[in-house]
């Protein structure tokens, strides 16, 4: 069924819904987290200072997923960007409220359990 979070960006917060995988119960396990965020395209990025590991890595990740990657061990936010190497697919935001993301959004976010 997926377990719910927040990402809160201070201005504004998105829903969304991790999903049942190893690494995605892992991300839930170490929240809140507070993730400082890059933006490259239509991908905003940043560390979560934890390895999570690997599963299963996969090349395309839909506008409002969320992904973690071994690489850096960095949350991504995707919003119109393809990623750069396979990552792991570990939740989507909810609807189409990912949108909010098309316009400046403060570059720090935090994550946490509802």
């Amino acid at each position: 069924m997926g377990k719910p979070v927040v990402l809160d960006f201070g201005e504004f917060s998105l829903n969304a819904l991790l999903k049942d995988t190893v690494i995605a119960e892992k991300f839930y396990g170490i929240l809140p987290v507070t993730v400082p965020l890059t933006t490259w395209g239509g991908e905003a990025y940043g560390p979560v200072n934890t390895d999570l590991g690997v599963e299963t890595p996969i090349p395309v990740i839909p506008p409002g997923g969320l992904a973690y990657t071994s690489r850096g061990g960095y949350l991504c936010i995707f919003y119109g960007q393809t990623p750069a190497w396979p990552v792991e697919y570990i939740g989507d935001i909810d609807g189409d409220s990912w949108k909010r993301l098309m316009k400046p959004f403060p570059l720090t976010v935090e994550i946490r359990k509802v």
